[in-house]
C-alpha cells in the first residue's frame, strides 16, 4: 500500500505524524495533570478497575473454555485494551490539544500501559496454575 503522490508506504506518514503528535499532547497536558490530581484520580481509578476486571475475566473464561495459555494471554490483553490510540486521535481532531477530552486520553495512556504490563506479568507467572485447569489444551513439544 503506497501513496500515489510520494510512492512511500502510507504508514510512513502515519508514524511521522504520531511521533510528533504524542509528545505535543503530553506537553500540552502536563500542567493540567499536575494541577488536577483529583480529576486524574477520578479518570484513572475506573480505568484500573476495568482493565484488571476485563483481563481477569477473559483469562479465566479462556481457561474454562480449555484454550491454551498462549492463546489466553493475548486474549486477556486484547479484551482489556481500551484502544487509547484511537481515542487520542479522535480527541485531538474533535476538541483540540488543550481539551478535557485530550486530558482524559492522556491519562488513559499513562495508566493503561503500566497496568497492561502488570497483566502480562500476572499471566506469565500464573502459567502453571492455568495449565493445571481441567480441559486446558496442552502444547505438544516439537520433535
Amino acid at each position: 500500500m503506497s501513496s500515489k503522490e510520494t510512492g512511500r508506504p502510507v504508514f510512513c506518514g502515519t508514524i511521522a505524524v504520531c511521533s510528533r503528535t504524542v509528545p505535543q499532547l503530553f506537553g500540552f497536558q502536563g500542567e493540567q495533570i499536575l494541577a488536577q490530581p483529583m480529576v486524574i484520580a477520578l479518570l484513572a481509578v475506573p480505568i484500573l478497575i476495568q482493565v484488571y476486571l476485563n483481563a481477569g475475566l477473559a483469562y479465566v473464561l479462556n481457561r474454562v473454555a480449555g484454550e491454551q495459555h498462549r492463546v489466553a494471554g493475548p486474549s486477556a490483553l486484547i479484551g482489556a485494551s481500551n484502544f487509547f490510540e484511537l481515542a487520542v486521535a479522535a480527541a485531538i481532531s474533535l476538541f483540540g490539544f488543550n481539551s478535557g477530552a485530550a486530558l482524559a486520553t492522556v491519562v488513559g495512556v499513562l495508566i493503561e500501559v503500566p497496568v497492561m504490563l502488570t497483566v502480562v506479568w500476572i499471566v506469565n507467572r500464573s502459567k502453571g496454575w492455568y495449565e493445571r485447569g481441567d480441559g486446558v489444551q496442552k502444547v505438544q513439544a516439537a520433535e
